[in-house]
């Protein structure tokens, strides 16, 4: 029933009382006028107070709804994308339909970090609005939500350092969300963004470090890294061109990783930059994120979330270089036969990578048996083996055969005295040397 409804029905009690007023009636018919009077009067109170209430519940919900949906919740295209798909809207515009189009990622591009988790922080503790607990930083910042977790969205111009328990090793996979909103071109001019590699803990620029820097433009130069390093004996100062315009003003997976003096970085698991060198003394044993010129005025958003480091092993690509190469028991062959198990490929790809990018490494593929079986038979399995390994990196990688020299030297060279499962499981190996 409506407010006017009640007004109504309370207008045609009072006629109806006022008229029966009007009657020869005893003392008890108008004193029961007078409390039927009453009763409907309040009545017609409490009718009120309940639209009153009702109206002022309401109005709070409205303000609560508004105040989360606002300032602190922001959107990337691919959680509205995702919110549509959980709506059951089949109706998706054709360009997010990739089916039947070629993919931009290539296996040659991926990193996968599959290390042991040093850190990771999502914010979960932290309160809206405020600064992370476990960050330090010499400008602002507060806790807000992207899609449906949490990112540390920066302000002004700084550093910002999480709080890592230790220093970090010299192989290491750093992975982040980075999101950006509200980018124009006209206004974002100075705007920046860079990962630090230094050799402190400090939230001012380092006296020795490295790092990669990216111009936030959206509709600028947005086209290029700048990597330098600073404070040490090689100096390494250079532009390198890579246009990740499309991917500003929304969420971005951002890996970087370091083998010793190589650091790689991946956006969206593609490869952009591998510099072999830039990391040179002992920097890099901590991050820095630093920002310029986010002037949330402007409703600008450079925001951090989902951060994770891994310890990694050594980079693939340094032990091949070793002079004394190395061997693996990570490629696997059927019993008795030298065709390779699938498990395999994930070693073999890397592998594939390298000499693929880097037409200089020229290999030489040693196979090794255990001492199962006829010396003889053996032997001819081992080189079989080194050849199947050979004709994979050649077959799937384009590598040349010139640059890949294979030798089998059987059950000749034992890691062991082949006594047990496990001693011949390690004597089945695969040798790598360069020449």
């Amino acid at each position: 029933m409506n407010t006017t409804t009640y007004c109504i029905s309370i207008k045609y009690t009072f006629l109806a009382i006022a008229l029966l007023g009007t009657t020869s009636l005893g003392f008890s018919q108008s004193k029961f006028l007078k409390d039927l009077r009453k009763t409907a009067e309040e009545s017609a109170k409490r009718a009120m107070d309940r639209k009153v209430d009702e109206k002022a519940s309401q109005v709070t919900e409205d303000a609560v709804d508004m105040i989360l949906d606002a300032p602190n919740i922001f959107r990337s295209k691919r959680g509205q994308i995702k919110d549509t798909e959980e709506g059951n809207d089949s109706d998706l515009s054709s360009e997010n339909d990739t089916s039947g189009s070629s993919s931009a990622v290539t296996v040659a591009g991926q990193f996968i970090p599959d290390g042991q988790v040093m850190y990771k922080d999502q914010f979960e503790r932290d309160a809206l609005g405020d600064f992370p607990s476990k960050w330090e930083t010499n400008s602002g910042g507060e806790v807000v939500t992207v899609d449906d977790f949490k990112a540390l969205r920066t302000s002004g111009t700084g550093y910002y350092i999480p709080n890592l328990p230790t220093s970090l090793p010299d192989n290491y996979a750093v992975e982040f969300d980075l999101f950006t909103y509200n980018l124009d071109y006209k206004t974002t001019t100075p705007l920046r963004f860079a990962i630090h590699l230094v050799d402190q803990p400090i939230i001012s620029r380092a006296k020795k470090g490295a790092k990669i820097e990216m111009p936030l433009w959206y509709k600028g130069a947005s086209d290029y890294f700048l990597i330098e390093s600073y404070g040490t004996a090689l100096k390494f100062n250079n532009k390198i061109p890579y246009d990740y315009t499309d991917k500003l003003n929304d969420l971005i997976h951002v890996t970087l990783v370091k083998n010793g003096k190589r650091v790689r970085l991946f956006l969206d698991e593609i490869k952009v930059l591998d510099i072999p060198t830039l990391i040179t003394e002992d920097i890099g044993q901590y991050i820095q994120f630093y920002v310029r010129s986010v002037d949330l005025q402007k409703d600008l958003v450079v925001a951090i979330a989902n951060l994770q480091i891994t310890e990694e092993g050594e980079d693939l690509r340094a032990r091949l270089l070793k002079k004394e190469g190395f061997s693996t028991t990570a490629i696997l062959f059927h019993t008795a036969s030298d065709q390779i198990q699938p498990s395999s490929f994930k070693f073999l790809n890397e592998l594939g990578n390298i000499l693929q990018e880097d037409g200089s490494i020229n290999i030489q593929i040693i196979g090794h048996t255990d001492s199962d079986g006829d010396q003889n038979s053996n032997q001819t399995l081992s080189e079989n083996r080194a050849k199947s390994v050979a004709a994979y990196l050649s077959e799937n990688f384009g590598v040349e055969m010139e640059r890949l020299m294979t030798l089998g030297k059987g059950e000749s060279e034992p890691l062991n005295k082949n006594s047990n499962a496990a001693e011949k499981a390690a004597n089945r190996r695969v040798e790598f040397k360069t020449f």
